[in-house]
């Protein structure tokens, strides 16, 4: 319960894990300019007809509803992106890695460019420019806030952006390359 009333039901799932060498943490946050942002997993889901946006984050706090069936989990592509997300930290190809969950992919992004903290109440901000035009026949509220499951979005350096996304073909993971690190400004093309 808080002031403001309950506290909606939340299924948690915990895991707990050993990293075996400090070089594989990957943090969510963009490290570089010039860096390549590529979406691992699917853009939307193309099966679901709310594009992801049923109990969303983006129905609650827009249009003042909570309701819509949840996002589908299809528990074999889920296992196929993480394994290929270690694949690749291991590989020393990452250099951020982050959820895209409650708020869909815009928020993923914008919370990429400001969560590093350098001193205490000093965020490290840096900006990004998201280019999504290559997707003009979805939604465009499903394509920023849809919360469709199992994907993550990743910073690469430029010269493995190649590499990764033939990596992601061959795992059987979509994958594609949606934007650059830089700036001081999130810019989202549509």
């Amino acid at each position: 319960q808080n002031p403001n009333g309950p506290i909606d039901p939340t299924p948690t799932i915990a895991m707990v894990g050993l990293i075996e060498k400090a070089e594989h943490i990957t943090t969510q946050w963009f490290k570089d300019e010039g860096d390549v942002i590529i979406l691992l997993g699917a853009v939307v889901d193309a099966a679901d007809p709310l594009g992801g946006l049923g109990g969303s984050a983006y129905l609650q706090t827009v249009h003042g509803l909570k309701t819509g069936p949840p996002s589908r989990c299809d528990l074999e592509q889920e296992r196929k992106l993480h394994d290929l997300v270690r694949v690749l930290i291991r590989s020393g190809q990452v250099k951020s890695a982050h959820d895209c969950s409650e708020g869909g992919l815009a928020v993923a992004i914008a919370e990429s460019c400001i969560s590093q903290q350098v001193a205490r109440d000093t965020p490290r901000l840096i900006g990004a420019l998201l280019d999504l035009s290559a997707f003009s026949g979805l939604r465009l509220d499903a394509l920023l806030f849809g919360e469709t499951q199992s994907r993550i979005i990743i910073s690469v350096p430029p010269g493995k952006a190649g590499a990764v996304l033939a990596e992601a073909k061959k795992a059987g993971v979509e994958a594609a390359e949606v934007g650059k690190i830089g700036g001081a400004e999130l810019q989202i093309r549509t």
